[in-house]
């Protein structure tokens, strides 16, 4: 059901994050790289984007590495098809896998950081994604989280009210597909907070670097180590 969800949205899906978050979904990206490069060790890494969509954080995440005159294999993950179509024609140097994050098609220990930007809420069995990305990964690699959740704050309500009542009309406006941004502020309702989640990594053999809340406070970044 999420890989039909998202190939109805894929051709408009940048242009609806673009114009929904007044484009802060780039700085948010870009500081989230930012943040995972600042722990990453490899010489040339081997990185993964579970649930990559369209590929815009291998693409922010190949920037960072060139600002540091470092260079990395990329892979993607998605389940979407017509994701990975738009995907393919943005980040043509990466090599892009269909398939789910709960069983992920890559040898045990493969990648030096893994990241996922806004797909952790929308896997099936989230535990067996979180223990996928654990066996991925090398021993001390990086995992990077990019992420929506709710924050009690008074500038974090005015950001969920803005979710839940203006980013469906908009997105369904551009895409036809009212309910795929439904979806959105539904599944961010029912997530858990950074700090649960923390705790849920740390039942699986991570140890959390960092949390980060970006502005407005409706996102956060995460920064985790396999131990």
């Amino acid at each position: 059901m999420v890989g039909e969800l998202f190939n109805s949205i894929a051709e408009r899906y940048d242009l609806v994050n673009r114009l929904t978050t007044l484009g802060l979904d780039r700085r948010w990206r870009k500081k989230a790289c930012e943040l995972a490069l600042e722990h990453l060790i490899a010489e040339r890494p081997k990185i993964l984007d579970v649930a990559c969509g369209t590929g815009d954080m291998i693409r922010c995440m190949k920037k960072g590495l060139e600002k540091r005159k470092a260079t990395a294999e990329f892979y993607g993950l998605d389940c979407s098809e017509r994701m990975l179509e738009v995907a393919r024609r943005k980040v043509p140097f990466a090599r892009l896998v269909i398939g789910s994050a709960e069983e992920m098609p890559f040898p045990d220990g493969s990648f030096d950081l893994v990241s996922v930007a806004f797909g952790l809420r929308n896997f099936p069995d989230r535990e067996k994604a979180i223990s996928e990305m654990h066996r991925v990964l090398k021993k001390d690699g990086l995992l990077l989280l990019l992420e929506f959740s709710r924050n009690g704050s008074l500038l974090g309500r005015l950001a969920w009210f803005y979710t839940k009542s203006f980013v469906p009309f908009v997105g369904g406006l551009l895409t036809g597909k009212e309910e795929a941004y439904e979806h959105l502020w539904r599944s961010i309702k029912v997530f858990p907070s950074p700090e649960e989640l923390s705790e849920e990594f740390r039942e699986f053999g991570f140890e959390s670097l960092l949390l980060r809340w970006c502005f407005p406070r409706i996102a956060f970044i995460m920064v985790l180590r396999k131990v």
